[in-house]
């Protein structure tokens, strides 16, 4: 793995931090960050016992979150990843 790859996991999981533990995990699951497999929002909304709209919203709000957090810190090149 290069340097940048392993920098930018680094990045990721620290800006993860922000989220509150259901967001960060929703956000884990949908981008296959446990696993590598990305999970779909129903399959996201068994684990959780929510609907799939549900876990849209969060995942939504999570992202939005993340979003301001990198433009806040002048990391616009990751913010334009997340959307």
């Amino acid at each position: 793995m290069s340097v940048s790859k392993q920098l930018m996991r680094i990045h990721i999981r620290n800006l993860l931090r922000i989220l509150n533990p259901k967001e960060r995990k929703i956000i884990r699951l949908r981008f296959g960050i446990e696993d590598g497999k990305q999970k779909s929002l129903s399959e996201i909304g068994a684990v959780f016992g929510l609907s799939k709209e549900r876990v849209r919203q969060l995942e939504t709000r999570a992202l939005y979150k993340l979003k301001q957090c990198l433009n806040s810190q002048a990391l616009n090149a990751y913010a334009d990843m997340l959307l």
